[in-house]
């Protein structure tokens, strides 16, 4: 009995904490841009996902300033971009991104002990990488790492109740774009397309490479596409001025004058053209799939997703794209073919679909989304802690039991 009663006494000093009691450090890792917020002293990061080496000189470059030297810099400096296409590429770099984050908030040791670390990452990433990263922020001091998928905490960051029933996410980030379909706190079903910023942005460099014989920088291409890409007409347009090396034709006769740079002027119609095209090869049969196997795992998601307020509700820095939510409502209400292959390639079913409507939407905050989603989780991860001290506290309380025996 006196055993019974101090693990009582235990019991009840465990389950008074409360979810102030512990720190909070939420973490968007971002291809693009890493974003971290400290809840607790309401301290923020925003610095782009890029590191500068450079040896020559034995110096080190982060966010900016890597940045910056993206496409001018010798041999002697290397770009490391540590998440590329939705994955983990350079796990010592992004170490190093979060050594950098931990120095900014100036977290010491006493605090780190009770410090709850969560991080947002693309769909893609593997178990291996999700361990990895759990591994890296226990390893910097931090008490506990969750790690948690993108597109949900975007979601939830864009007002969607992920709680309820279905809901879809489109995340369009800088290396890839996650879509889901979330129901009761869990994704029913979702995929992850590289049709995202960077590959958006290199295929706009190659049509201008291609029709006009000028290869431009990736920051200018960046520039250019945040000015005037879009994916529906839109008032008041005129061409963009850019500037970049002359590709001599093969054509190029011997005596004929050549410059080594060229100005151009490239116009938002034939950047529109480049976008549509990814988007109906890529973005809009992902959005298609994502609805068609969630419909076979429950059959009320898409008479959910119809209800007024649910719908589609896109957001990353692709919710930028001028027209991006009513190119995409309109492209879904399109009639469409679903072609089969056989292991030769040849068509074996060619099946005819309808289109549908859905209320189609870009979030107020698309590039805070994940972070403020982060932060509104914080409830389900205390709860998900709480549970597991309790099932520790009755294992603990059982093996005690079976030694008074």
């Amino acid at each position: 009995m006196t055993q019974f009663k101090k693990w009582q006494i235990k019991k009840s000093r465990t389950f008074n904490d409360s979810i102030a009691g512990y720190e909070w450090l939420c973490m968007d890792v971002g291809t693009e841009n890493m974003k971290a917020r400290y809840v607790n002293t309401g301290l923020r990061f925003d610095e782009p996902s890029y590191i500068a080496e450079d040896y020559e000189k034995n110096r080190v470059y982060f966010g900016e300033e890597a940045k910056a030297l993206v496409d001018k810099t010798n041999e002697n400096i290397i770009i490391k971009r540590p998440v590329r296409d939705g994955n983990i590429a350079d796990p010592q770099a992004l170490e190093r991104i979060l050594i950098r984050i931990f120095d900014h908030f100036k977290i010491s040791k006493a605090t780190k002990k009770k410090l709850i670390v969560i991080m947002a990452t693309p769909s893609d990433i593997n178990p291996v990488q999700r361990a990895a990263l759990e591994s890296i922020v226990t390893k910097l001091g931090a008490s506990r790492g969750f790690v948690q998928e993108e597109v949900k905490m975007s979601a939830l960051g864009a007002g969607q109740d992920i709680f309820g029933t279905s809901i879809m996410s489109v995340d369009m980030g800088g290396g890839s774009t996650d879509i889901a379909v979330i129901s009761k706190d869990s994704i029913l079903h979702s995929t992850s397309s590289y049709c995202a910023g960077d590959y958006l942005t290199e295929k706009i460099r190659e049509h201008i490479l291609r029709t006009k014989a000028v290869h431009i920088g990736l920051k200018e291409t960046e520039e250019l596409k945040k000015a005037i890409a879009s994916l529906v007409p839109g008032p008041n347009e005129q061409p963009y001025r850019v500037s970049g090396l002359l590709i001599p034709k093969d054509s190029a006769k011997s005596g004929e004058v050549l410059a080594i740079s060229k100005t151009i002027y490239v116009t938002p119609e034939e950047i529109r053209e480049v976008m549509q095209r990814e988007f109906r090869e890529h973005i809009i049969p992902a959005i298609r799939k994502v609805l068609r196997i969630s419909t076979e795992k429950a059959l009320g998601s898409v008479a959910d997703l119809k209800k007024l307020g649910k719908g589609i509700t896109i957001s990353g820095g692709g919710a930028y794209i001028r027209g991006i939510d009513k190119f995409i409502q309109d492209e879904l209400s399109k009639e469409y073919h679903l072609e089969a292959y056989d292991e030769h390639g040849n068509i074996v079913s060619d099946e005819v679909y309808e289109g549908d409507e859905f209320e189609v939407r870009c979030s107020a905050e698309p590039l805070y989304d994940v972070i403020n989603g982060c932060v509104k989780y914080r409830d389900e991860i205390y709860r998900e802690i709480l549970e597991e001290k309790k099932f520790n506290l009755f294992r603990k309380s059982k093996s005690s039991i079976y030694r008074l025996r």
